[in-house]
Formats: structure tokens, sequence, C-alpha cells
């Protein structure tokens, strides 16, 4: 930073420059004159003068005596003082002498010495840094006390042009006369948050919130405006702006609209919230009309919760095959609760002589008239798993030309719908065949 802020014109810096220039010519002048009146001086002197403890101010002050000393030595006698009128008084004895000092001071030299300073100025320009400042915005939609950058500052620089003035080329002054911005600093902007709501429920905008009943979206924040769609106890909606603490407005169902806080729930404040809403979700997904050339919804672990500890499990066949009915549902687009239904029925939980004998779930290429030994034996329970779900995905569940996941691509030979009720069609002669599987797939559902 500079050292003397104070701004003078061009014309006034130009001004003290002529000063210097011409203070500096009289004194060289001065110089002059007095050198020649010390060189005069001297030739007429008679004594020494000694000084015995000299500073600087003391050599002034002894200039000064020896220059009246000079003007008035015609007059005065070298050792005493005299009276006006010698005949009328008596000899006077001397009132002073100076004392004899080894460390004579040369009158010539300090006289030089203190005659001899300079002045200069110069005008210089210095590139110098310009600090950013830091703004902070208030922010409704940050957790109270929170901070995010918004924008990060970036410091300037600019050009600054001086004047700077020296003594004996010693800088004794500083002034800044002009300033060029070549880069403009960038302010740094804080965000600050404000909202009790988002720091109290542990969120972000963004983040989802839970219903904690059956909910009315509302088309306005309040309590009269339109509802525009039912949202459900226990599922989740994501959050999109805080409305003065009371109101949420949220985004569910592809629909944005308002709810008030009060009727939502977080993770935090409702450990578990995220998984309850996960699981009803799947339960609600649950009709005979869905789909089942696409994935359960299942996690492996939801089918290893369900066939953990079930009682129905004799041979804990299911138990020990969990595994395979969730990764048929990637391999084939396909859905594994549906599979495993299937295996249930056929097999009596694995009961049934085909399923014990043949490790075969399915009954799969047994026909009404020799069931057991028409059936097909697999080495494996997976093996057999595995057969069952692509020959169903390729020839009943996706229509002709469809692509499987593994490359494979479907006949639709006995495509009638990607419904329970559809492969009945031409999967079994009993016709009530898709009631008892799908019963089945909601007890799967339901244990999750």
């Amino acid at each position: 930073m500079p050292i003397n802020q104070n701004e003078k014109s061009l014309s006034e810096v130009f001004k003290e420059l002529e000063q210097s220039k011409n203070k500096q010519v009289e004194q060289y002048k001065q110089k002059q004159k007095v050198l020649r009146e010390i060189k005069e001086t001297e030739k007429k002197k008679s004594f020494v003068f000694q000084v015995k403890h000299r500073t600087k101010k003391d050599n002034l002050k002894l200039i000064v005596i020896v220059l009246v000393i000079c003007l008035s030595i015609s007059t005065f006698s070298s050792n005493y003082i005299f009276a006006k009128d010698l005949e009328t008084e008596p000899e006077k004895t001397p009132i002073g002498t100076f004392e004899e000092n080894n460390d004579v001071t040369d009158v010539y030299e300090i006289v030089s010495e203190n005659i001899s300073t300079t002045y200069q100025k110069e005008v210089l320009d210095i590139e110098e840094e310009i600090a950013f400042v830091t703004e902070y915005v208030d922010n409704k939609n940050l957790p109270k006390g929170e901070e995010v950058v918004e924008q990060e500052g970036i410091i300037g620089h600019q050009i600054v042009t001086y004047v700077r003035s020296y003594e004996n080329d010693e800088m004794v002054d500083q002034v800044a006369i002009g300033y060029n911005i070549t880069e403009p600093p960038t302010t740094k902007i804080v965000q600050v948050g404000t909202s009790d709501v988002l720091a109290n429920y542990n969120i972000h905008i963004g983040d989802y919130l839970y219903a904690t009943k059956d909910l009315e979206l509302k088309k306005e924040a309040n309590d009269e405006s339109d509802n525009l769609i039912t949202v459900p106890n226990k599922y989740d909606v994501m959050t999109i702006e805080v409305i003065e603490e009371n109101w949420m407005k949220v985004s569910f169902s592809e629909q944005e609209g308002y709810i008030k806080v009060q009727d939502l729930t977080s993770e935090t404040l409702t450990p578990g919230s995220s998984e309850n809403c996960r699981k009803q979700k799947l339960l609600d997904s649950v009709n005979e009309e869905m789909q089942l050339n696409k994935s359960s919804g299942l996690l492996e672990s939801d089918f290893e919760k369900v066939f953990l500890d079930n009682s129905s499990d004799t041979n804990d066949i299911f138990k020990e095959n969990y595994k395979s009915f969730y990764e048929i549902e990637s391999k084939y687009n396909i859905n594994g609760v549906f599979v495993a239904a299937i295996a249930i029925h056929e097999s009596n939980w694995g009961r049934s002589n085909i399923a014990s004998n043949k490790k075969n779930l399915f009954g799969y290429g047994a026909y009404d008239a020799t069931p057991y030994e028409s059936a097909v034996t697999f080495d494996t329970y997976a093996e057999g798993i595995d057969t069952v779900a692509r020959w169903l995905a390729l020839n009943y569940l996706n229509e002709s030309g469809t692509v499987l996941p593994n490359g494979e691509t479907a006949t639709g030979r006995y495509y009638n719908g990607a419904t329970v009720k559809g492969v009945n069609t031409r999967y079994a002669t009993d016709k009530n065949w898709s009631n008892r599987v799908f019963s089945l797939m909601k007890d799967i559902y339901n244990s999750i």
C-alpha cells in the first residue's frame, strides 16, 4: 500500500519538481559563497577554535558563531576583550580562555556536510493488487446457519502512479497521483441460510420429505386452495422451496404444489421413513394388471428376508436359492417374485417328488399324462430357475422381436400380455392358476 494516499494533480507535481531543482541550484550557490568566506576568514584567524564535544546540532551553532566572529574579528583581540576607552579603564583580566582539545573540528568539513543536502523527486508506476470484498446474502432455502459460496472472490490489479521525494537518496515521502485499474476484483458472494425448517428437518432443497398421512397437494399455499392430487401416506415428495416457514413447495408425480410443513417428516425426525416409503410404493404397485416383463423392485436383501426363516420352506430350498430369483430379473427383464410364486405353487414349496428328485420346481417339461416321467431333471435348483425364467421371457412375456438384456430375441410364441392372466392363457390349463400365483406374489411382497 502507498505510504501516503493523498492525491495530487500533475501540475502540482511538476511544480514541486521545479521547486526542488531551484532549491538545489540555490544550495550550490550558497555553498560556493560560504566556502569563499571561510577561506578568507581562515587567513585572518590567529587562533584555532577547538570543540570538545561535537554533535550535528552543535556544529550548526558553531557555524553561526564562526561567521559572527569572522565579521567582527577586526574589533577583537585574539585572547582578550577590552572596554571602549583603554586610557580610563584599568587593565582587564581575560574573561575566558579556550581549553585545548586534541579532537580538532574542521570547520570547512562541517560547513560542507551541512550545505550539501540534495533533494530529488521521481514519478513511477507500480502494479498493485486490489483486494476483493465479501458479500453475504440471506437465503431462506438454506438451513439456518449454513453458508454456501455462490461465487468465489478474485483479486484485481491496478497500476498506481506515485511521486516519491528523496533527501540525500533517502525516500522521505510518497504520494499517489493516479490509478489505472487493469483488472477489477470479483466480489465473493456467500449465501447464508435462514430457514429453521430445513435445519430442524436436516434437509436441503431437492431432498425428500415424507407424508405422515394422506395429504392433498394444494395449488396455492393456503388451506382454501384447490387440490391437485393426493399424496398417499408414507410417500415422498421432493422439496422445491420454503414458503414462510409454514408451507413447503414440493413436487409429486410430476406436479408441483404446496403442503403444510407440519404434515411432513424427514429421515432425521422419523428414522426409517425412506425404507417405509419404498416398501409402500412396492405394495401399492402389486395388482393383477402389473407388468411382469420388468423388475419386481425388490432388493437382493428383500428376497433374502422373505425366504430366510419361512416356515413353509421346510427343505430350505428357497432359502438357499433366493439369490437366483433376484439375478434373473436383470438377466431377462422379468419379475423374480412372479417366478418364485410359480415355483412355490407348482412344487408346494419344494416338497413335490419332481422338485425333490429332479430339482425341478416348476414341473418344466411335464405332460398331464406322464408328469413325473416327462419332467426335466436339472443338476441344481438354480439351473432350473434360470431355464424357466429365460423360457418365460422368450415365449410368454414379450412380443416377438423384443431384445432381451442377454442379447436374445423373444419369439412371442405364447404372448397374450405381460400379466399373470395373460401368461395363464397358454401356460396352464387350470383357469384359476393366475389367481393362485398372484395371491402368492402378494404374500411375498407383504413379507419384505
